[in-house]
C-alpha cells in the first residue's frame, strides 16, 4: 500500500513539474540564441586592405647595388607610368637650357663691372693667410668656368655621398636619391639621383672620369650650356633605365651620375672622334675616341639585351646616346634658339644705366 502511494505521489508531482521545467529548457535556448546573437553582431568585419601599388624600398646594409624593389602587387609596372616622367623630363630640359641662357645673358651684363673690378681690383686684393690657401688660390684662378662649374658638381656629389652615412637622412636618401619607376616618387628622383653614390670606388671612379672630359668638353660648350647639358643628360638616361626597367619587370634602384658622365663622354667622342684616350691601369694601350665610342655603344646595348645589372647598362647607353645626339642636332635646336629668349629677358631687365 505504502509503495503504491509513493508511485502516485512521484507521477502527480512529475506532471506538475514537467511544465516548468519546460519553461526552463526554452528560457535557456532562447537566451543562448540572443547571446549568440549578439556575439556575431559585435564583431568586426576585416575587409581586405587594398593591394599598395606603390612600394617603399628597403635598404641593403651591405651594398646598396644590389637593393631591389619587389612590388607588393601582381603584375608588371604599366607602361602608362612613364607618361609622367617623360614629360618631366621634357620640361627639365627646356627649363634647364632655358636657365643657362638667362646665366649666359647675366654673365655678359657684368662684363663692364667685371672689367672695373679687373683694372682697380688689385688694390683691393689680399693675400690668403698660408701658403697652402695662396697656391690652392692661385690654382682655382687659373681654371676656366667649366672647369669650376664641374668642381661644383663634384662638390655636390661627395656632399650627397657623406649624407648616405647619416642613418638619420637614409629614409629621406631612398625616397628621393634612388630612382625606380616602382618607387612612390619617380620624378625628382630622375635628377637626384645623379649626383647619388653609396659606394666610395662608384663616386671616385665616376668624379675622376667626369673631370678627366671636362676641358675638352667645355671649350666647346661653355660653363652655361655644359651644366644645361650635363642635368639634362641624366635625365634622359634615367629615362630610358625606367623604360628598359618597366620592359624587363626589373625594378633595381639607380643611384650614380654614371648616365650623366657618359652623355660628356659620348659628346666628347662624338666631336673629337681622332682624340687618343688610354685606360688609367692600362697607360700603354692606346685608341681613338671613336673606336672608343663604338666599343662603348656595344657593350652598354649586349648589357641591356642580356640583362646585365652589375651595372645600370640602360642609364649608360642613354647617356651615350643623348650626348650624341646633343652634338648632332640638339644644340640646333634647344642652344642656337636661345635669341629671342635673352631678348625677352633683356626686355625685362631693363638697360643697365637704368638699374
Amino acid at each position: 500500500m505504502l509503495s503504491s502511494m509513493c508511485r502516485r505521489a512521484c507521477l502527480e508531482c512529475s506532471k506538475k513539474c514537467s511544465p516548468w521545467k519546460q519553461e526552463v529548457r526554452y528560457f535557456k535556448q532562447t537566451k543562448d540564441k540572443v547571446s549568440s546573437l549578439k556575439s556575431s553582431s559585435s564583431k568586426v568585419v576585416k575587409k581586405p586592405a587594398p593591394k599598395q601599388k606603390h612600394v617603399e624600398q628597403q635598404t641593403d646594409k651591405q651594398s646598396l647595388e644590389h637593393l631591389q624593389i619587389q612590388p607588393e602587387f601582381t603584375g608588371r609596372v604599366p607602361f602608362s607610368k612613364l607618361v609622367k616622367p617623360f614629360g618631366f623630363a621634357c620640361v627639365f630640359t627646356a627649363c634647364s637650357f632655358g636657365g643657362a641662357a638667362i646665366w649666359q645673358y647675366e654673365g655678359m651684363r657684368s662684363q663692364a663691372l667685371q672689367r672695373f673690378a679687373d683694372t682697380f681690383g688689385g688694390y683691393f686684393q689680399t693675400p690668403k693667410r698660408g701658403e697652402f690657401r695662396e697656391l690652392l688660390s692661385q690654382w682655382y684662378s687659373k681654371l676656366g668656368g667649366t672647369e669650376r662649374t664641374t668642381l661644383g658638381i663634384i662638390a655636390l656629389n661627395v656632399a650627397v655621398f657623406g649624407c648616405w652615412r647619416v642613418r638619420a637622412l637614409q629614409p629621406v636618401m631612398l625616397r628621393w636619391f634612388t630612382a625606380s619607376p616602382a618607387a612612390r616618387a619617380t620624378c625628382i628622383p630622375m635628377v637626384l639621383s645623379t649626383f647619388s653614390h653609396y659606394a666610395i670606388w662608384h663616386l671616385a671612379v665616376n668624379m675622376y672620369v667626369l673631370w678627366s672630359f671636362t676641358r675638352g668638353i667645355g671649350r666647346s660648350l661653355g660653363k652655361e650650356q655644359f651644366l644645361a647639358f650635363y642635368l639634362s643628360g641624366g635625365v634622359w638616361s634615367s629615362f630610358l633605365s625606367y623604360f628598359v626597367k618597366v620592359a624587363s619587370g626589373r625594378y633595381i634602384v639607380s643611384v650614380g651620375a654614371s648616365g650623366a658622365i657618359m652623355a660628356v663622354l659620348g659628346a666628347f667622342c662624338f666631336q673629337h672622334p681622332d682624340a687618343k684616350l688610354a685606360i688609367v691601369f692600362l697607360p700603354f694601350f692606346t685608341f681613338s675616341a671613336g673606336m672608343g665610342l663604338k666599343a662603348l655603344v656595344a657593350i652598354e646595348t649586349t648589357g641591356v639585351v642580356l640583362g646585365w645589372q652589375f651595372f645600370d647598362h640602360a642609364a649608360h647607353l642613354g647617356g651615350l646616346l643623348f650626348g650624341m645626339f646633343y652634338m648632332a642636332y640638339g644644340h640646333r635646336q634647344l642652344w642656337d634658339k636661345r635669341e629671342p629668349l635673352m631678348k625677352s629677358w633683356h626686355k625685362w631687365r631693363g638697360k643697365p644705366s637704368d638699374v
